[in-house]
């Protein structure tokens, strides 16, 4: 399996990561070490991570444990976190709550609407620029339905 994720900060403090795939120790890692490279572009503990996992169908279990390992890491650098998952993926749903459960940060939550994401984000973000690109970027998946 191949990663494929896309990674990058638009405006301000917001980074917008959506993934579509992670299926291996290795994928995770090279993720999580995107997204530290892109906090540490804030001043340690501001930076808000929008990911939208609405494309993923499910992480192998040996995925999932890795990436509870990486939330831990990530506690320090990120204000907030909102990760966007299908409500018709409850499989998914089920893996992630579960992560964020172990991962132990109270300002990261697994939501199931763009509203939902935008509602928790919004104390972390704030400029209009950056809540208006955080509408943007969940409203952009999926494709052609924005």
């Amino acid at each position: 399996m191949v990663t494929e994720y896309t990674l990058e900060t638009r405006v301000g403090r917001l980074l917008e990561a959506r993934v579509h795939a992670i299926g291996s120790l290795e994928e995770a890692d090279a993720y999580s070490e995107a997204i530290r490279l892109e906090a540490i572009k804030q001043p340690r503990g501001v930076g808000v991570l929008c990911a939208d996992h609405r494309p993923v169908a499910v992480y192998p279990p040996t995925v999932t444990d890795r990436l509870v390992q990486l939330f831990k890491l990530m506690n320090d650098h990120l204000e907030r976190v909102a990760i966007l998952v299908s409500p018709t993926n409850a499989v998914l749903l089920l893996q992630l709550q579960r992560i964020v459960r172990e991962a132990n940060f109270t300002r990261r939550r697994v939501v199931t609407s763009p509203a939902e994401a935008l509602e928790h984000l919004r104390g972390g973000l704030p400029t209009a620029q950056e809540r208006a690109r955080a509408e943007a970027f969940v409203r952009e998946w999926p494709p052609g339905e924005g």
